[in-house]
């Protein structure tokens, strides 16, 4: 109260006010007197609140002073208003009903979740509470998936979205189902996103350890890996998330005729690097020792005019091929099988013929070497210098016979 108010004009002022006051009104006030059967409100410009016992918010056999205390605030309805005495009753009650149904109404336009509890079932649905109000969840609406006992969800806390509020009819109606499908599909989401991320993490894993593989390759390395794919030109080999090709050339020393001579599928082996193409990243590889090439030894142990035994492997239109020591071949052409003319090839070898050859030519550098088999079987020509001398080195052929006819005389 101001003190430079006249008592005329503070009950003019209280007049005003208490003009302003309706029946239904919420208001707050703060607790000034507790009584066994009531509790008393201070408002502004004087006047009294008086909230019986019965508009409180008690539970079975709660005290008033078990629950509300002096100096505490508090929203109430306004229920009655004597203005000749200047009291006004109130409802602690009526209050929170109406602020229960608010935020019913803000939850139901705002499609926010509530939590509500199950109080009991019937076969269409379940009866929930929420603070003042009852709440109906249909069957349909109480899960994601279908619902055959809805006894089982009684004493149970829900979260829910409101469907309808209708205060008139007294229904007021909302959902579990929403909220959980809601939920599911959110996991969902994380879970793919995880799912996402960990293939994205890994992938990115994997192509940086393919990435220091591939640039740990150096030529002339040894690794281990497992054939992976065969095909008819060689084999495609995992070296441990990367693959490279030994070609059918590079598998062994010697001639074979399919890659499955030496290699299976699924099959652990070592490998030589013997190409590292950066640019298109493809990697070369040999399953054959790199470092044991049998050329090597060729140069000491053969030279051209050497006479040496040979297996014929493949004929060809232009002569055949032949080994000469495992993983050496040398070329026998259709013009070095015979001083005669040889119209065919198998006319006078065959594959698996075991022939003596003279080398005729050596390219080690090439590894390429030609023999020939005339030249091996050709018959030594006889000397007949001792009988070409001239005729002025046997004198004249008196002197020839002199000594046959010395005893004519």
């Amino acid at each position: 109260m101001d003190n430079n108010q006249t008592m005329q004009e503070l009950l003019e002022q209280q007049e005003k006010e208490m003009s302003n006051l309706k029946v239904g009104q919420i208001i707050t006030g703060k607790i000034t007197k507790i009584l066994y059967d009531e509790i008393r409100i201070e408002l502004n410009y004087g006047f009294d609140g008086i909230i019986p016992s019965s508009e409180l918010l008690l539970a079975k056999d709660e005290e008033i002073s078990d629950k509300y205390k002096i100096g505490e605030e508090v929203s109430v309805e306004i229920t009655k208003i004597q203005r000749k005495d200047g009291v006004i009753y109130l409802s602690v009650k009526k209050a929170f009903v109406e602020a229960t149904r608010k935020e019913l109404k803000e939850a139901l336009d705002n499609h926010t979740i509530l939590t509500v509890h199950v109080e009991r079932s019937i076969e269409k649905g379940l009866f929930t509470s929420y603070k003042t109000e009852t709440v109906f969840i249909p069957l349909s609406q109480i899960d994601v998936k279908f619902v055959n006992n809805t006894a089982a969800y009684v004493g149970r806390d829900l979260e829910v979205y409101m469907l309808e509020m209708d205060l008139r009819r007294n229904r007021i109606v909302a959902s579990h189902r929403e909220v959980a499908q809601e939920r599911l599909d959110a996991e969902k989401a994380e879970k793919r996103a995880r799912i996402k991320a960990e293939k994205e993490a890994e992938r990115a894993r994997v192509k940086k350890a393919k990435e220091d593989l591939f640039n740990s390759l150096e030529v002339g390395q040894k690794r281990t890996g497992k054939v992976s794919k065969i095909m008819s030109y060689g084999a495609f080999i995992d070296l441990g998330g990367i693959e490279g090709l030994a070609h059918i050339n590079e598998l062994a020393w010697h001639r074979i005729n399919s890659v499955e001579e030496v290699v299976k599928e699924g099959q652990e082996v070592d490998v030589y690097v013997i190409n590292v193409d950066k640019e298109n990243k493809r990697i070369g590889l040999a399953i054959k020792d790199i470092n044991n090439d049998p050329w090597n030894s060729i140069k000491e142990e053969m030279q051209v005019g050497d006479i040496i035994n040979v297996k014929v492997l493949k004929l060809i239109e232009r002569g055949a091929f032949v080994e000469v020591k495992l993983g050496v071949e040398a070329f026998l052409p259709i013009s070095e099988l015979s001083e005669d003319r040889v119209m065919k090839v198998s006319n006078v070898v065959n594959v698996g013929d075991e022939i003596d050859v003279m080398i005729i030519d050596i390219k080690n550098k090439d590894k390429k070497m030609v023999v020939s088999l005339k030249e091996a079987t050709k018959e030594p020509e006889e000397d007949y210098s001792e009988f070409l001398e001239t005729e002025d080195s046997l004198g004249s052929i008196g002197e020839l016979f002199k000594e046959k006819f010395k005893d004519l005389k």
